[in-house]
């Protein structure tokens, strides 16, 4: 069973302002609104969201070592 959570329960989770959080919605974050308006966020979609924006190389990091290892 997949946990859902309303926008204040996933930005508490991943540490971040409800603001933050509607603003990923704009930004296209999956979520459901059910009627009466309430925003359904599955945890698991937030985690997604959130690794489709993760920087996997950091540049500045591997040009010192490079750097480093020419004064060497």
């Amino acid at each position: 069973m997949q946990a859902w959570g309303k926008i204040v329960d996933n930005a508490k989770r991943v540490g971040v302002s409800p603001r933050l959080v509607r603003r990923w919605l704009k930004m296209g974050l999956k979520h459901s609104r059910v009627p009466g308006g309430c925003v359904l966020i599955r945890f698991e979609d937030v985690d997604d969201f959130l690794k489709s924006y993760e920087i996997r190389e950091n540049k500045i990091d591997q040009l010192v070592d490079e750097i480093i290892k020419e004064i060497k």
